[in-house]
């Protein structure tokens, strides 16, 4: 596959089911109430149903990369969080190649990434570094 400066990665799509959030809130020991009782979301106002975690925003980032780029190593994500990921929302990771340089037996490459949903774009914006090895 030849790589180049602004090729757009394929995108990574889910749909976030309250069941997800469940096994996240076990995963990450998180009992918060925002993401197991829509009426405690509605009740503090912050929504109309459960809010997802940040850290499995962060891995739906991290999946698309994984399906663009097979065998790598991610080197750094920074992530800005803009707003919030519900249940029931259909999410779409996207982004774009931003640099690429080619180092001794490894190509390092600059990903922009963008998570959207089906209810508000730009949910979150992101920034990776990750390095393949060429054979």
């Amino acid at each position: 596959m030849e790589l180049k400066i602004n090729q757009k990665l394929d995108e990574w799509k889910h749909t976030v089911k309250q069941s997800d959030l469940v096994t996240w809130s076990n995963i990450l020991n998180d009992p918060n109430p925002i993401h197991l009782d829509k009426n405690k979301v509605i009740e503090l106002g912050f929504g109309h149903d459960c809010i997802n975690q940040g850290p499995a925003n962060i891995a739906y980032v991290i999946n698309c990369i994984s399906k663009n780029f097979k065998d790598y190593e991610l080197l750094s994500i920074n992530n800005k969080l803009k707003g919030n990921v519900f249940s029931g929302d259909e999410i779409k990771v996207n982004g774009i190649i931003n640099d690429i340089k080619k180092k001794k037996n490894a190509i390092y490459i600059s990903l922009e990434l963008n998570l959207k949903s089906n209810t508000k774009d730009d949910l979150m914006f992101s920034k990776a570094e990750i390095k393949l090895v060429i054979t």
